[in-house]
């Protein structure tokens, strides 16, 4: 997992969000842990620079999901089209909706066996350290709102994007999709690129390079700044 490339491709794609205030969220981004942080704790991804890696992997299974239309995409059942999307909101999305696990995970230590010496050592591992504890699908859309707007689809898309594997207002969840399919699409690229295409330490064989290689961009220096980023990110007192 190339961290680097990762961020070159990830700030190529966001460049295309021709978008009010997209910059800023830029900002706060190289000033937050997301691209350092994992994806979990240890489930996929389990590593540093996972959650960069998972939500590029999230925006190649949605653009594999979805058939490109002129001018954005089509999600199609029974071959009937129920939905468009432009490229803007795909990217937007896919790339975003896990900001919500920045400031969400840090570092511990625990006493695992060396089985070469049988020794008992310090090993590190990733814990969960929520200090926005907002929730998951709606704590993303409440951090990028502080920054840009969203349309109705990408806020609904972003807020539900857990499905019912995070919620137990079902009858809501139906409705929203219901309303707004490209939840459903979102959710399903973001099990495909858990469950399929991520091991915990890595992408598994045959995902390990997908998006080809990123256009020539200037990545930022690591400007990771917690205390500066995390007040930029909370709730605006009306």
């Amino acid at each position: 997992m190339n961290r680097e490339k990762n961020i070159a491709r990830f700030e190529a794609e966001m460049s295309k969000v021709n978008r009010t205030g997209a910059d800023k969220l830029i900002a706060y981004i190289r000033k937050s842990d997301f691209y350092k942080a994992p994806a979990s704790t240890k489930y996929h991804l389990s590593t540093e620079g996972g959650l960069l890696q998972h939500s590029l992997n999230v925006l190649d299974a949605l653009r594999g999901l979805l058939i490109q239309s002129d001018g954005g995409w089509e999600y199609k059942v029974a071959g009937k089209t129920i939905l468009t999307i432009s490229d803007e909101s795909v990217i937007i999305i896919a790339l975003l909706h896990d900001i919500c696990k920045t400031y969400f995970y840090t570092t511990s230590w625990r006493n695992v066996k060396n089985e070469q010496t049988g020794k008992w050592e310090k090993a590190p591992y990733f814990a969960v350290n929520d200090k926005m504890p907002l929730g998951h699908g709606a704590k993303s859309a409440m951090i990028i709102k502080q920054y840009m707007e969203l349309t109705t689809q990408e806020m609904y898309a972003i807020w539900w994007h857990m499905g019912f594997t995070d919620t137990t207002d079902t009858l809501s969840l139906g409705q929203a999709i219901e309303m707004q399919p490209i939840i459903w699409a979102l959710h399903t690229a973001d099990m495909m690129a858990s469950k399929f295409m991520e091991s915990e330490s890595g992408n598994k064989p045959g995902f390990e390079d997908l998006g080809g290689t990123p256009p020539e961009v200037e990545v930022a220096p690591d400007l990771y700044d917690e205390a500066a980023a995390f007040q930029e990110a909370l709730p605006v007192e009306e």
